[in-house]
């Protein structure tokens, strides 16, 4: 039986722009949360049961996404006491794992990725004298990410957010490890799997990497945000399908104008309003969110219950709750 741990417990401080409570991982896009997203694929793939690891405002997650079956898995919930950092909750999920568990899938909640977990999985059995393989992709800048420089198919080290910047790989959250590498990390002890597991493993010499430039999305800011919702509801989430089949997903409990136009993948969520007139290009309406006659709304997010005034122009932007 496979299994994978998903990291679901950050704070999400990036993504407090749009408004929004929810942790993270549950943020909408389209019909289904972010995380369920991830989870789908990952029973697609193979695994029968996943561990969500989570923390901030815990409670949430299972009203959300149930058992897991819907989604093709089944899913255990898994409670940090107190803050523990990635590679704490990464232990205390090792818990939880079956006994014949020997290398374990583990994904950040907050990414849509669809490079071949196959593949990923197969080089760790293939690499005797290695404990995990790291997913990694090429982006055009490594300055807001942090650099993975390889040695052959080793990590050789990482370069954390370099001010020279420039192409380079980067670690994109998705690794196939070895079950003694949940085991080592201790126990109820707050520790992080980035700067501390994994940079252990590396001057080891224990790190493979899996590169492959697939379709990727870090779903951190409010501009990835609103890109990963138009994915979602126009299909593009690989293996995934599409929201509704048109150029837009509309809550059944939202209220959308019909002289209204909505396109490339805009989604507009429960008691939310869009009046005549309106235009949204790629554009994200939370819950409770208006937009009034005439307004012009491009890659846009509209806060939980704020309203966009008649004949107002928006673009890239957030347009905050209470106003």
């Amino acid at each position: 039986m496979r299994e994978a741990v998903v990291l679901a417990g950050g704070l999400g401080t990036r993504l407090r722009a749009i408004g929004s409570e929810l942790p993270k991982p549950l943020l909408p896009l389209g019909p289904q949360p972010l995380v369920a997203y991830l989870l789908r694929r990952l029973g697609a793939f193979g695994v029968q049961r996943g561990l969500l690891a989570v923390a901030h405002q815990a409670d949430r997650f299972p009203p959300a996404l149930g058992d897991g079956r819907a989604l093709g898995l089944d899913l255990t919930y898994v409670r940090e006491p107190r803050r523990l950092g990635t590679g704490g909750a990464l232990r205390l999920a090792a818990d939880s794992l079956g006994d014949h568990v020997g290398t374990v899938v583990v994904a950040n909640g907050d990414l849509l990725s669809g490079h071949d977990l196959r593949r990923q999985e197969e080089l760790l059995a293939a690499a005797s004298d290695a404990d995990a393989v790291l997913h990694v992709r090429e982006v055009p800048d490594v300055s807001a990410f942090g650099h993975v420089v390889l040695d052959g198919e080793r990590v050789a080290s990482f370069v954390e957010k370099p001010a020279a910047g420039g192409a380079g790989l980067v670690n994109a959250g998705t690794y196939v490890l070895r079950r003694a590498v949940l085991d080592a990390i201790p126990a109820g002890v707050e520790t992080s799997l980035e700067r501390d597991v994994l940079p252990d493993l590396v001057r080891r010499g224990r790190v493979v990497a899996y590169r492959e430039d697939a379709y990727f999305r870090d779903v951190g800011t409010p501009s990835s945000f609103v890109a990963a919702s138009a994915d979602a509801v126009l299909g593009r989430v690989p293996g995934m399908p599409a929201g509704t089949g048109g150029e837009a997903w509309v809550h059944p409990q939202a209220q959308v104008d019909p002289a209204a136009v909505l396109t490339r993948g805009s989604a507009v969520h429960a008691g939310a309003r869009v009046a005549a007139g309106a235009v949204l290009e790629a554009a994200v309406v939370l819950p409770g969110g208006r937009v009034e006659q005439g307004a012009r709304l491009e890659r846009a997010v509209v806060a939980p219950g704020a309203v966009v005034p008649a004949g107002a122009v928006l673009q890239d932007a957030v347009h905050p709750a209470g106003t």
